[in-house]
């Protein structure tokens, strides 16, 4: 039995590959989504023990990680057992790192607090769970963040006080789109993650600076020597197949 760790695009994109070469395998994904495919379907965290119990009950023989880059706990998670048990990372494509003075890597929310400093107001396209990470400046500062269009979201981010008129919904659009949003607001500073192509990187990246607005992207958590990473679908098949 393959499980295989997704909710994300590259989740569903391997679920039809494992469909298609017939493939016994879970679906699992942290929050509860809508799942066609032809494997079973899980919801719900799992810790290291519950990870490693539920691989037990399930006979799990491969591991396949498709899931957000910045999933960092859930692949720390996955780590504690990969000694023993195969996890192949399905990882997704990232720009090259750009060199412009508009342009800034940084490691962590930490560092990019440090970095705001001087800035008056923020457009933070980092997700729902980085608003509590990040109330030190929009406490103080005009910021708006961009999130999921999902009731738990907007609960999530209600439950920290984070003012609703600021809360922008949807996902990451084409230059275009990124383009009209970034000019109508006219943020100070936008700060991002390195999410790769599938999460509009470089979209983000052009709209920036077309907008001459500086953009602080934090770069995404290293892998475990452990993993096994492959870009491609086929070449899945060194591990699904016999």
């Amino acid at each position: 039995m393959i499980l295989l760790l997704g909710g994300t695009t590259e989740g569903k994109q391997v679920a039809g590959y494992l469909d298609k070469a017939g493939a016994d395998y879970i679906y699992s994904t942290r929050t509860e989504v809508a799942f066609y495919g032809k494997g079973k379907y899980r919801s719900g965290s799992l810790n290291a023990d519950g990870l490693k119990e539920f691989c037990r009950l399930n006979a799990v023989s491969l591991i396949i990680d498709a899931c957000h880059p910045f999933a960092a706990e859930l692949h720390a998670t996955v780590a504690t057992i990969a000694e023993k048990l195969p996890v192949v990372r399905f990882e997704r494509e990232f720009p090259e790192r750009i060199a412009s003075p508009l342009v800034h890597y940084i490691s962590d929310y930490t560092e990019a607090l440090r970095k705001l400093k001087g800035y008056r107001s923020m457009l933070a396209l980092t997700g729902v769970q980085s608003i509590p990470l990040l109330s030190s400046f929009w406490q103080h500062y005009p910021c708006w963040f961009r999130i999921l269009d999902r009731k738990y979201a907007a609960d999530l981010a209600a439950s920290y006080n984070f003012p609703a008129g600021q809360l922008l919904f949807g996902l990451p659009q084409e230059k275009e789109g990124e383009l009209k949003l970034f000019s109508k607001l006219r943020p100070e500073v936008i700060l991002t993650k390195e999410s790769g192509i599938n999460g509009k990187l470089d979209a983000k990246i052009e709209a920036a600076m077309s907008c001459h607005i500086p953009i602080f992207i934090i770069k995404k958590p290293e892998l475990s020597a452990l993993f096994e990473t492959v870009h491609q679908l086929q070449d899945l098949d060194n591990w699904i197949k016999p």
